[in-house]
């Protein structure tokens, strides 16, 4: 019975991620999708020109009204941490060894 209470707690304390988020310049989009209360999806960054790169999200965890998460490209593994600052908005946070991002994102849908 208490299992029951607790598992659609959790599925929406991560459901409240989902959509899209994206960077006010579009250079970032997070694609956020909860599935059996996990988060998971996809970043994309787009690069100079018409290049992109997409990264998947791995290891995701509710961490109060922020989203860890890591995304990985090729050797080099980043941490990332989308914090929620209203329903609509949110800081992302991301760092690998001495590089560090903060962007201001909205979500989109």
């Amino acid at each position: 019975m208490v299992a029951l209470i607790l598992l659609p707690t959790a599925v929406f304390a991560q459901s409240q991620f989902a959509g899209e988020w994206q960077a006010r310049k579009g250079s970032i989009t997070l694609n956020i999708a909860v599935t059996e209360g996990k988060a998971g999806g996809t970043v994309v960054i787009q690069g100079p020109g018409k290049g992109q790169l997409e990264m998947a999200i791995s290891n995701s965890q509710k961490n109060g009204n922020a989203l860890e998460f890591e995304t990985k490209d090729r050797d080099a593994t980043f941490y990332r941490r989308l914090t929620l600052v209203g329903k609509r908005k949110g800081l992302l946070h991301g760092t690998m060894r001495e590089m560090l991002i903060d962007e201001r994102v909205k979500k989109r849908s």
